[in-house]
């Protein structure tokens, strides 16, 4: 059971107040960005002295507490002429997969997502390359635990059909044939419907089903599901409604989404989150 701290490798690292109530509401794992407002690598692909520090203090603090670190390592629309360029070119960006790879490598408290949101208009690549990067970490931590996310349709419709498309990019993701990503676990970002909630438990079930006629059974993440958006509240209720549903289809992991952890050099986490969302995290543990 996750929470989304999106920012805390920028300067400003999540407090250990914050991390203590995560803890209490009986949150074990953190997603962070590697990019987020500002990357821990550099334009080659080696990590910024900063960057580098950050990111082994957050893992040895994470490991402390017995928390899964989640990391983000890449983001669409890195390389040259793209919206959030980081990378010189795209061998950069391959290194900055090993970068970090080898610099995190004694800390096995940490679950790679290759590149958030892999189809996304701002920098989509294919599975044949996602490969790649999968086989770089594969090459140097073999045991390391991988995954990739994709935008919200990528596997399932609105109506919570696994669609003929959807199919095919879950074979594509969770295979092992040489164009397929190979996935240790299938991470979703499932639609965000007025009815994501109730929802849940029958999309997780699609997909289920879908990767058995696939003969693979890997692990169903929910890694960035629905959140509360431009002061709308969600409804407490709804996050240990989705919780539950997910456990129940058998889901491996469940994120509680927020912006929360968007800005944290500006405000800390405890600060930044609504009043719905700090009763949505209670009723969690109840779960």
């Amino acid at each position: 059971m996750g929470v989304s701290l999106f920012d805390a490798l920028g300067p400003a690292a999540p407090r250990d107040q914050d991390l203590d109530a995560l803890q209490s509401w009986g949150i074990n794992l953190v997603r962070v960005w590697a990019h987020w407002h500002e990357p821990i690598y550099q334009a080659d692909g080696t990590l910024s002295p900063p960057g580098r520090t950050r990111l082994v203090q957050l893992a040895k603090r994470l490991e402390s507490r017995g928390l899964i670190f989640e990391l983000v390592l890449l983001r669409p629309g890195q390389l040259p002429g793209q919206p959030f360029a980081a990378f010189a070119s795209e061998a950069a960006r391959v290194k900055a997969v090993e970068s970090i790879t080898s610099a995190l490598r004694e800390y096995r408290n940490v679950v790679f997502d290759l590149y958030n949101e892999h189809d996304h208009g701002d920098g989509p690549i294919s599975h044949g390359a996602a490969r790649v990067f999968r086989d770089k970490v594969k090459a140097i931590d073999p045991a390391r635990l991988v995954t990739i996310s994709s935008t919200e349709h990528h596997f399932v419709s609105a109506k919570g059909e696994v669609t003929d498309a959807g199919a095919q990019n879950l074979r594509e993701e969770a295979g092992t044939g040489g164009e397929a990503v190979g996935v240790d676990l299938v991470a979703a970002h499932l639609p965000r419907t007025d009815d994501w909630a109730a929802a849940t438990g029958a999309r997780v079930r699609a997909l289920r089903a879908a990767l058995e006629r696939a003969g693979r059974t890997v692990p169903i993440y929910l890694n960035e599901e629905r959140r509360a958006d431009d002061g709308k509240p969600l409804g407490a209720d709804n996050y240990a409604r989705a919780l539950n549903e997910a456990r129940n289809a058998g889901a491996a992991g469940w994120l509680f989404h927020t912006t929360a952890g968007f800005e944290l050099t500006k405000t800390a986490f405890l600060d930044a989150i609504s009043a719905d969302e700090r009763a949505g995290l209670a009723r969690l543990k109840a779960r």
